[in-house]
């Protein structure tokens, strides 16, 4: 027998084939709306600060007004309640989407949003590095601009569907994309880092690219493993045929190596390194009093 699923709809538990929106919300008619992706390990959702950081500054440049309740205890409980509807206690993937209430067209009728959480489980427990490097190429069929919408995980994602339309018809495993001026801005789902000697290097915010959570937690851990990290920088497609390793950061898969782009190859040093780290920073709980999760 299949187990009953549900989400969470403005604070009400809903059975997931309940129909719960309507042809006129704002998400599926403009993408009006913005969401997290966020790892959760038995009932608790890892680095909540810094998901609701970052969805706050979302809200704020898309002018949706933030509800008084939305805050880091809020959402640690009500992701809690729903792991535990759900029977859900290993990792699990949270996606929290917040979106404009319905009224108007281009012009809203109101700037008060509505906010869903969803659950599904995952298959890995905590972060593990992928034992096979992945391969990768570029998307330059579009360019993302930079303007203050290159940083929102935005409901509409048509420039990614895209993307990974690309993947499937190049039989690759992600690709870089580029932004308006032919550097690296990001990947499909992922920050890129590229290892040079002990130097990191991602993309700054400027560049385009969304702020990752993971690429916050690797750059708040590198240091302490002798790594240099460079995240104010530009960096050309050339470097990528000039350095030792490339990985990609996600907060629901960690790290993934990249092991060959066209006709050159990495090595997965640093990403075996960074991994242990960020489990120890995001699953702090798992390696206490001698745990090893």
């Amino acid at each position: 027998m299949t187990q009953k699923k549900y989400i969470w709809i403005d604070g009400e538990m809903v059975s997931s084939d309940t129909p719960s929106i309507y042809a006129n919300n704002r998400s599926f008619l403009y993408g009006d709306g913005l969401f997290e992706t966020i790892h959760a390990y038995g009932t608790q959702g890892r680095n909540l600060n810094l998901h609701l950081a970052r969805l706050k500054r979302g809200m704020e440049v898309l002018e949706i007004e933030i509800p008084a309740y939305l805050d880091e205890s809020m959402l640690s409980k009500e992701i809690a309640r729903l792991l535990n509807k759900n029977r859900f206690f290993n990792s699990s993937r949270i996606r929290v989407t917040v979106f404009r209430n319905s009224g108007g067209k281009y012009v809203a009728e109101s700037n008060n949003a509505s906010i869903i959480i969803e659950a599904e489980p995952l298959e890995t427990k905590m972060y593990q590095l992928n034992s096979k490097g992945l391969i990768i190429e570029v998307f330059d069929t579009l360019k993302k601009p930079i303007n203050p919408l290159s940083s929102i995980k935005s409901c509409n994602s048509l420039f990614y569907v895209l993307a990974g339309n690309y993947i499937k018809t190049s039989n690759v495993n992600d690709c870089i994309l580029i932004n308006e001026h032919n550097r690296i801005a990001e990947a499909i789902s992922s920050n890129v880092f590229i290892v040079k000697d002990e130097n990191l290097y991602t993309p700054a915010v400027s560049e385009g690219c969304v702020p990752g959570i993971m690429r916050e937690v690797v750059i708040k851990v590198a240091p302490k493993l002798g790594l240099k990290v460079n995240n104010q920088v530009a960096i050309p497609l050339q470097k990528l045929f000039d350095c030792d390793e490339v990985f990609l950061t996600n907060t629901i898969t960690g790290i993934r190596w990249v092991g060959a782009f066209r006709q050159q190859r990495y090595f997965s040093n640093v990403s075996k390194l960074l991994t242990d780290a960020i489990n120890r920073y995001t699953f702090s709980d798992q390696f206490m009093d001698g745990s090893s999760g």
